[in-house]
């Protein structure tokens, strides 16, 4: 009889533990690339696919430059299973903007990058550096950002996102 009870509460546990995954979104396929604001992510590491979606939509964030002597940046944070998440920021986002690997190099307002990319883990998190991006469409009036991008670590990465106002 404890054995019957102990194993209800344990799949009822686990039942509950899994209310916010969306199992429609298969994690070890690249998503579609996509420029209608479909909250889709993924990227290869090291030779693994990471994808954002099955735990929760991807989470951008635009910030505008405050004066010139800023630069206007979009944060990027996506859940890419239950212990894991990636972060970057991308600097001075331009629509169909011309694409570099190092903030060094920038002339200032002229290029699209990443920088500070992280993968966050149960373990600690790993340093992913910077890289390049290309925006594919960047819709302030829709609230729309999608591109592509690839960096020292991160490779074949994709993203279709919408994106809220912050401020600095």
């Amino acid at each position: 009889m404890n054995r019957i009870i102990y194993m209800t509460l344990f799949v009822a546990a686990l039942c509950c533990s899994c209310e916010t995954e969306d199992f429609s979104i298969d994690p070890s396929l690249m998503p579609a690339a996509t420029q209608k604001g479909a909250n889709t992510f993924g990227c290869v590491i090291d030779g693994w696919v990471y994808t954002g979606g099955r735990y929760g939509d991807p989470k951008a964030i635009y910030y505008p430059a405050a004066d010139e002597t800023e630069n206007d940046t979009i944060a990027i944070n996506v859940r890419t299973n239950e212990d894991e998440r990636i972060s970057f920021f991308i600097i001075n986002p331009k629509e169909k903007g011309i694409t570099i690997y190092s903030l060094s190099d920038t002339p200032e307002k002229e290029y699209n990058v990443f920088t500070n990319a992280v993968l966050h883990g149960r373990y600690g998190t790993t340093e992913l550096g910077n890289g390049t991006v290309n925006i594919t469409r960047f819709s302030k009036d829709m609230q729309i950002v999608s591109g592509t991008f690839e960096g020292d670590y991160v490779k074949d990465g994709r993203f279709d996102i919408t994106y809220t106002n912050g401020e600095k």
